[in-house]
């Protein structure tokens, strides 16, 4: 949606927080950021228990979701510190995925999907880094490119390493244990 109003974000160079910085995309964005830290940490919340190291992924989880809020309040055109401070959690937000994305991929036991996918975002990553302080460049591009593998790794390895939680199946027959006419129900009548 920001992209469609205003599409000159995809050449300036400020990467996608060029959106959070102009009063037709910054009700779009910040909806659009709030709903990745929201449902990203509810994803690995969920998953953590099932997880070597569950204290960690939700630490990590809490995290996503401070930066990302600290990002969306940030915004770069208030001034050289504000600008700094947005920079340093975009940064922070950056190695904390790449971390966690690594610890999935190794959790995963290096799924071939995984670690694919976190190449992607490796190398959506070094693009990002190389135009992050330049005048004109592919910045957004190179976010969007990390963006797209971290959110692969998770769909792909999360179910791997925490797999859901299935409910119980009904015996054999198809009715579940305990409702009328299951085998349970009927030798307790």
């Amino acid at each position: 949606m920001c992209v469609t109003l205003r599409p000159e974000g995809l050449a300036v160079n400020h990467g996608m927080s060029y959106y959070g910085v102009h009063w037709q995309t910054v009700l779009p964005y910040a909806a659009g950021l709030a709903g990745a830290a929201l449902f990203t940490h509810r994803a690995l919340r969920d998953a953590a228990a099932r997880t070597p190291s569950p204290a960690r992924l939700r630490r990590m989880a809490d995290s996503f979701v401070v930066l990302l809020a600290g990002i969306v309040l940030t915004p770069y055109t208030l001034g050289g510190v504000v600008d700094w401070a947005h920079r340093g959690l975009g940064a922070a937000l950056f190695v904390l995925q790449l971390l966690l994305a690594g610890r999935l991929v190794a959790w995963a036991h290096g799924d071939v999907a995984g670690v694919a996918f976190l190449l992607v975002q490796f190398g959506g990553g070094v693009l990002a880094a190389v135009y992050v302080l330049q005048a004109e460049g592919l910045l957004i591009h190179g976010e969007a490119t990390f963006q797209l593998g971290f959110a692969l790794v998770l769909a792909r390895t999360l179910p791997l390493v925490a797999p859901p939680i299935a409910a119980p199946s009904p015996p054999a027959g198809g009715a579940p244990a305990g409702a009328p006419g299951s085998a349970a129900a009927v030798s307790a009548q």
